[in-house]
């Protein structure tokens, strides 16, 4: 997926908030493009709004606390713009690409998503553009985590030493996590841990007014170096000091500070103000794990066992409990698979979860991973009707979501 894209693009924007994978995802798209033989120029934002950091400009837009001023951080954005559309004016032939990291909350570059009258904007909105969303599953989440506490302890890289560190990492997921509870695309609680189709959800409508793709990731890389080592770049797109100096200057005649400062606090207006009619969430489609790449089409399902698996899709969201226990029940006792019952994980429970708790043979590995995961799903229904509540942090509807997109895998419409 990932060659094929870095292989059919001109521009690549890859978006998101720290922790979920960007960088190392950036690398990975540079070295498979220079394997091919193309010329990859790179935006990113910490490097860009380096310029704009003089004396000067620091004396009059200081830096409190780690967080740059709203000024900067507006004058950076309406740099970029320019930056893009000059960069392909200067780059025509098919042989150069762009790489953009696009950090988008709390206003980074966020100007390149909103949808504005200028000469950038057919460049950006051009199919020969495409703004990727890396959505690490909870496993992958978990690691990349652990590794930014590492890095953050004994950078590698001078850019390493600018990585949000963990806390940042879960405060700018609760931001998110409000956002999706603001433009009803989730009630999940807002002490919700990080959960992919929330996550998903609230970029894809982000990125409605531009060529997106979600990219699911569901394995661990480990690179044997830092993923901001990155030799093979032909340029690094940065404003000279003139350019830094005229976006301050348009900012400073454009706005006043309090305007500047809410555009910062509201940087997410495009679908605050105008938010798109939720969904019922993002097609996140969960691959199946390799030992099972082959089960949908090997096994081979009854009538009675399709009929019974299509009754649990034609549920609706809200069904009652009841009723969907109901109709998990009539679907395992269908398959007919004696297995390990799987107990589910209430703070992280999805479709991975019945990969690697249930058992199964070489001879029913599709009908045993399709029990395995209806028993999970059970049980979840289950925990939720006991107190604590301990699985009121992830919404329901979205784990059923989860569920429908693996049983459409094994064709049971037929």
């Amino acid at each position: 997926m990932v060659k094929e894209i870095v292989q059919s693009k001109r521009m690549i924007f890859v978006s998101g908030i720290p922790g979920v994978g960007k960088s190392l995802l950036i690398q990975q798209m540079v070295l498979i493009a220079s394997e091919a033989g193309r010329e990859v120029h790179l935006l990113r934002y910490n490097l860009a709004r380096q310029p704009f950091e003089t004396q000067v400009n620091i004396t009059k837009y200081p830096e409190i606390d780690g967080v740059t001023d709203p000024a900067i951080r507006k004058a950076v954005g309406l740099w970029a713009r320019t930056a893009v559309r000059e960069w392909h004016e200067a780059h025509p032939s098919t042989n150069q690409m762009l790489i953009g990291e696009l950090p988008l909350i709390g206003n980074r570059l966020i100007e390149l998503v909103e949808p504005t009258e200028d000469t950038a904007e057919p460049l950006l909105t051009s199919d020969q553009t495409l703004f990727v969303v890396p959505v690490p599953s909870w496993e992958v989440r978990e690691v990349i985590e652990d590794t930014r506490a590492r890095t953050v302890a004994e950078p590698q890289n001078e850019q390493e030493k600018l990585d949000a560190p963990p806390n940042v990492l879960q405060l700018m997921w609760q931001e998110v996590n409000r956002l999706a509870r603001q433009i009803g695309l989730t009630k999940a609680s807002p002490q919700t841990p990080y959960n992919p189709y929330i996550y998903g959800g609230v970029f894809e409508a982000l990125l409605q007014h531009r060529p997106s793709k979600l990219l699911l990731i569901d394995e661990v890389l480990r690179p044997s170096r830092s993923v901001y080592e990155l030799d093979v770049l032909s340029g690094m797109l940065q404003p000279t000091a003139e350019e830094a100096n005229a976006a301050i200057s348009h900012v400073e005649n454009q706005y006043s500070y309090d305007e500047l400062a809410e555009l910062v606090q509201n940087w997410h207006a495009l679908i605050t103000k105008n938010p798109i009619p939720p969904d019922t969430g993002p097609e996140l489609r969960l691959p199946l794990p390799q030992t099972l790449i082959n089960a949908p089409e090997e096994t081979v399902l009854t009538a009675v066992q399709r009929t019974a698996l299509q009754k649990i899709i034609n549920l609706p969201l809200d069904a009652p409990p009841n009723e969907t226990i109901a109709a998990l029940d009539e679907a395992i006792e269908q398959l007919g698979v004696d297995t390990a019952v799987t107990t589910a994980n209430v703070h992280k429970f999805d479709v991975y979860d019945s990969y690697f708790n249930v058992s199964r043979s070489s001879e029913q590995s599709g009908l045993t991973f399709l029990h395995g995961l209806l028993q999970t799903y059970r049980n979840v229904l289950l925990d939720l009707q006991k107190p604590p509540h301990t699985l009121t942090v992830v919404e329901l509807p979205l784990l059923r979501i989860a569920l429908e997109t693996s049983l459409r895998q094994f064709r049971i419409s037929e």
